[in-house]
């Protein structure tokens, strides 16, 4: 339980950095960047954000990114960098089982937050004190803290923290027993939730009044909060608290005695702790589910993951779930009528419950010691039954001979199936092979026809510019002529607006013939190019395009530019005829070693993309991309809109040289 409050408290109450445990590697670019700021109080908390995104899939990296910001902070003394430190290492000493030394620099912390009046933070140190507490099982230690946090919170008027504290307290009153105490604190914590609006506050506080009701033997009652816990972490989206609920609701399910219910509940439990890397969940997970499984009378099973259970308990420093795994493996082993064993359990059971809650009886101690001297009586017999037993196999050796013809019948099939596996591998070879072929010639058909593609396209473009627009502009110099020849062309509005339309016509001649041998490629680059076609195609039409680039594009060489404008003016052809959109964006950026194109549009979009990209343009497309060292993503709505992403690898490129001409 006190882990969802961790990861909630970090959400919540951190200063800077934002704890995601998210399965997904970090981007080195960022650590890059964040090595490029000056050192200062910036980069210490931009290190700090780093090293969260890193938590808790790459822990090593991360320690190692928090220490960075902390010497930083030393070098620059900068104390509340120190402190910051502090609050967000401690999850690396948690995860490593390291209280002791969590707990000495969360209270150093404290002083550094105290000292310079920063309230806030101090609230959250000291909630953090109690929660190293807590882990170690030493609920009075743990209960101070939070009332002395809680008493900050109110004088400073911090609700998001109070409501916080209050499900931390509600957590220690009901593992010390005090169940009503516990039920009034979570009450109050939900509450708070609530008035934030927050699912993941809300379904902790749920889980901390189920909790209550359960140790009542409520069981009824501790259900309907498990199940509502479970619907908020579902609709938060948090895998961890739905693990907790799923955990809770199979304890429900045992109390009640509906073993097969339990079991399907700890069984769907198991599959999302596979994700989850906190040990204490699974600790509490694997506790849940032994109890069920030795309910349900499956002893050697429940056996597995009380064993488990005690590793991590003991990996954990966990001392309360420590002694209730003494208690329930003692209990199955005597299940099992291995009484020495079982004696053994509960004398450690005994010795560590003495020293959490106070002191306990050692009846049932001596009972099984009873049991035990009867097992080892029983155990004599089983000795020298085994020694028979033996004698018996002594005899069964003489057919060894039956071992060796089947270690030679596995060695013949094991040469075979290596033989079968070198012609698999030469198959595959030759395969590949034909596949190469296949895409090079595709890609030198490719090749053929953008360059016939090109050269009618240069035809098409002398054409129109010295022919039709030519002749239009002699058209229009003629007109011109008539108009000051004869005066009351003047004034002739249907004469003015047919050389307005001629202005047009010419107008649009020249745009066409551009956009068909666009020479601002040569001049100005592939974003200059871009934007000018952007612009004379939202000039023209009702789509109004938008084009977009973010710093300084370096040159490529004229095939791969003239390459690249010609698949983003067969996208915007493709919204022009199929897309009914208003409007689009274009965006060109450049990253390292990518080149990345978005076109985005507002239209009706399509519902079946697979059936769309087999298309021929689309599939010609496709092709083109791919000959280019490029990938192609389409993803579409209906009725929202459509959006093609491209990204080029331009590290193979060779970059060109171009000399200011301006």
């Amino acid at each position: 339980m006190l882990r969802i409050l961790l990861f909630v408290c970090c959400i919540s109450m951190g200063s800077g950095g934002v704890l995601q445990a998210s399965p997904f590697p970090a981007d080195d670019s960022v650590l890059q960047t964040i090595n490029r700021q000056p050192a200062g109080a910036n980069q210490v908390q931009a290190l700090i954000d780093y090293g969260c995104r890193l938590f808790p899939y790459q822990l090593d990296k991360s320690a190692a990114v928090f220490m960075r910001a902390l010497r930083i902070s030393r070098q620059l003394g900068y104390h509340k960098g120190v402190a910051d430190f502090a609050c967000y290492y401690m999850y690396i000493q948690d995860m490593r089982g390291q209280y002791l030394q969590s707990l000495y620099m969360l209270k150093q912390a404290v002083i550094i937050y105290a000292s310079l009046k920063d309230t806030l933070s101090q609230v959250r140190a000291i909630s953090y004190c109690g929660m190293e507490y807590q882990q170690m099982a030493n609920f009075p230690a743990a209960a101070a803290a939070y009332l002395e946090a809680l008493k900050l919170a109110d004088a400073a008027k911090d609700s998001a923290s109070t409501g916080m504290i209050m499900n931390y307290l509600s957590d220690v009153f009901i593992s010390l027993g005090d169940y009503k105490k516990g039920f009034n604190y979570a009450v109050q914590a939900y509450n708070h939730g609530r008035r934030l609006g927050s699912n993941s506050r809300m379904a902790a506080a749920l889980l901390n009044l189920g909790e209550s009701k359960s140790r009542e033997g409520n069981y009824t009652a501790a259900g309907r909060y498990f199940n509502r816990a479970l619907e908020l972490g579902k609709k938060a989206g948090d895998q961890l608290l739905v693990l907790n609920a799923l955990t809770a609701t199979g304890r429900v399910y045992t109390d009640l005695s509906q073993h097969e219910q339990s079991l399907r509940t700890f069984e769907k439990a198991l599959l999302i702790s596979t994700d989850d890397p906190g040990l204490e969940n699974r600790m509490q997970l694997y506790m849940g589910y032994a109890n069920a499984l030795y309910r349900s009378g499956k002893h050697p099973a429940a056996g597995i993951y009380l064993q488990k259970t005690i590793t991590l308990a003991r990996q954990y420093y966990a001392g309360d779930e420590l002694r209730r795994a003494y208690l329930a493996a003692s209990d199955n082993e005597a299940a099992q009528q291995h009484y020495q064993r079982a004696f053994h359990l509960r004398k450690a059971y005994e010795q560590l419950n003495d020293s959490l809650v106070g002191n306990a009886t050692r009846l049932n101690v001596q009972q099984l010691e009873m049991q035990y001297q009867s097992e080892k009586k029983d155990r004599d017999l089983a000795e020298k039954k085994l020694e028979l037993i033996r004698k018996d196999l002594l005899l069964q050796r003489k057919n060894r001979w039956l071992g060796f013809i089947f270690a030679g019948v596995i060695l013949i099939l094991v040469g075979s199936f290596l033989i079968w596996q070198k012609l698999l591998h030469r198959h595959r070879l030759q395969k590949q092979q034909l596949q190469t072929l296949e895409v090079e010639k595709t890609v030198q058909v490719l090749e053929a026809m953008m360059q016939g593609e090109e050269k009618e396209r240069t035809r098409l473009s002398k054409d129109l510019h010295d022919g039709v627009g030519g002749l239009l502009s002699a058209v229009k110099m003629h007109f011109w002529a008539l108009k000051y020849e004869r005066t009351f062309l003047q004034q002739d509005k249907g004469f003015n607006h047919a050389l307005s339309m001629l202005d047009d016509a010419i107008g649009e001649v020249r745009k066409t013939a551009h956009n068909l041998m666009p020479e601002i490629l040569s001049r100005m680059g592939l974003a200059g190019a871009l934007e000018l076609f952007c612009h004379n195609v939202s000039h023209s039409r009702k789509l109004q395009i938008t084009f977009y680039t973010s710093g300084d594009m370096q040159r490529f060489r004229g095939n791969f530019e003239l390459s690249v404008y010609r698949i983003v003016q067969e996208l915007i052809n493709n919204v022009i005829k199929h897309a009914h959109a208003t409007e689009a964006l274009v965006q060109l950026t450049q990253h390292d070693q990518l080149l990345t194109i978005t076109v985005e549009d507002n239209g009706v979009g399509f519902e079946d993309i697979a059936k769309s990209t087999t298309g021929m343009g689309l599939k010609n497309l496709h092709t083109r991309i791919k000959s280019l060292n490029g990938h192609l993503t389409l993803t579409a709505i209906p009725g929202c809109g459509t959006t093609a992403y491209i990204e080029f690898n331009i590290a193979i490129m060779q970059l060109m040289e171009v000399q200011s001409s301006f």
